[in-house]
C-alpha cells in the first residue's frame, strides 16, 4: 500500500533513470471532479516503502494527471488544471529533468486551448505514439456550464475523439485521424471516458483498446502507422467500465492489465488479471488472476521489466497500491 486519501484515482508508476520508482496519483476531495483534487508524487527505492505525498504543479486549482512518461532523464506528465468540474481548463505538460524534484510547464503537442487527455506513450521502431482523448467543447458552452455550477459531464458534446499523436524524432508530432466514440450507448446518453491504450503489434502496425461505458466489453481499433485508425469495434474482452492497460513485452508478446468482470459498474471492477497474447491480440493464451480480494480494483497502469510487470492501481477509489507481478511462467511455457 502506497497511500490512503479521501479520493484516489489513476495512479501511474514508472521506473526512473536512477533506478528508483516514481508514482503519481490524483488525490484529495470527496469526488471526481472536485475543486480539491490534486496530483501527488510518491517515491520508492524498492516498491516496499513509499515516501509521503508531495504535491506536483499545485496552482490552487484542481489538477489531474493522465500519463507519466520517462525518456532517459526527462520525465513528462500530462495534466489538466481546471475549476473543479473539468471546466475553465488548462491542459499542458509538466516536464522534469531532475527526477521529479522540480517541474516546468510546457504546451501540449498538437493541441491548444482545448480539453484533452494525453495518455499512454509508446516507443517502437524509431516512432513515438501518444494516445489522446479529446473533448472539443466550445468556450460558450464551457462558460454557461461553469456559471451554472455544472461539470463537463452536463455538456451537449455528442462524442469524444480518440487517436494518437505520432513523432519520428520524439519532438515534433503529427495528429492522426480521430476515432469518434459517441457519448451514448444503446440509445441512452452515457458519458464516455475511453482511456485509450496502445500497443505495437508483432511485425508492423498498432492496436488500441478503449473503454466504452455501457458496453461490458473493451473496444478495439487498428492502425498500420499510428495515424490512420479503423472504426472502433467490440472485442470479446469483458470490462465493467474501467481503464485497461496494454504493455509490450520482450519477444513480441503483449500484456493486458484489466478487470474482466462480467457486468457494468464499480462493483464489477474485480478481479484484476494479466492476460498475454503472442499473436497480435487475436487470442490470449495466458491469463493470471493477480487480485480478487473484495473491492473496486481500478485504473491499473505500469510497465514491464523482463519477466515481471510492475503496476499501480487503487482500491475503492481511496487506497493506492503498488504491485510487482511475476509472469515468468508465461515465458517458461
Amino acid at each position: 500500500m502506497v497511500h490512503r486519501d479521501s479520493l484516489s484515482c489513476e495512479a501511474i508508476v514508472r521506473r526512473l533513470s536512477d533506478g528508483s520508482l516514481l508514482l503519481l496519483s490524483q488525490c484529495g476531495g470527496m469526488k471526481e471532479p472536485d475543486p480539491a483534487n490534486r496530483v501527488y508524487a510518491f517515491r520508492s527505492d524498492d516498491g516496499e516503502k513509499w515516501s509521503a505525498p508531495v504535491p506536483v504543479g499545485d496552482n490552487g486549482r484542481a489538477l489531474y494527471a493522465t500519463d507519466l512518461d520517462v525518456c532517459g532523464d526527462k520525465i513528462t506528465t500530462y495534466v489538466t488544471e481546471h475549476g473543479g468540474g473539468f471546466l475553465d481548463f488548462d491542459c499542458y505538460a509538466l516536464v522534469s529533468e531532475d527526477r521529479g524534484e522540480s517541474w516546468k510547464k510546457e504546451p501540449l503537442p498538437c493541441f491548444s486551448d482545448t480539453f484533452v487527455f494525453l495518455r499512454g506513450t509508446v516507443r517502437h521502431g524509431g516512432k513515438t505514439l501518444v494516445a489522446y482523448q479529446h473533448y472539443p467543447i466550445g468556450k460558450e458552452e464551457n462558460d454557461a456550464l461553469a456559471a451554472e455550477g455544472k461539470t463537463i459531464l452536463d455538456s451537449s458534446l455528442p462524442f469524444v475523439l480518440c487517436g494518437a499523436l505520432v513523432s519520428e524524432d520524439g519532438v515534433h508530432f503529427t495528429k492522426g485521424e480521430d476515432i469518434a466514440i459517441p457519448n451514448e450507448f444503446a440509445g441512452k446518453r452515457v458519458w464516455q471516458w475511453p482511456e485509450p491504450t496502445i500497443a505495437f503489434l508483432p511485425g508492423s502496425g498498432y492496436a488500441m483498446l478503449l473503454r466504452v461505458n455501457g458496453a461490458g466489453v473493451l473496444y478495439r481499433s487498428d492502425s498500420p502507422d499510428g495515424l490512420h485508425w479503423s472504426r472502433a469495434y467490440p472485442t470479446d474482452i469483458p470490462n465493467p467500465n474501467n481503464k485497461p492497460k496494454l504493455i509490450n513485452l520482450q519477444g513480441g508478446a503483449i500484456a493486458l492489465i484489466n478487470t474482466p468482470g462480467r457486468g457494468v459498474g464499480f462493483k464489477y471492477r474485480n478481479p484484476l488479471e494479466i492476460w498475454i497474447s503472442d499473436d497480435g491480440m487475436k487470442s490470449w493464451r495466458y491469463k493470471k488472476r493477480v487480485l480478487d480480494f473484495p473491492g473496486w480494483l481500478s485504473y491499473p497502469d505500469g510497465f514491464a521489466e523482463g519477466d515481471r510487470i510492475l503496476f499501480s492501481f487503487e482500491v475503492n477509489r481511496h487506497d493506492v497500491y503498488f504491485a510487482d507481478c511475476d509472469i515468468s511462467d508465461y515465458f517458461s511455457k
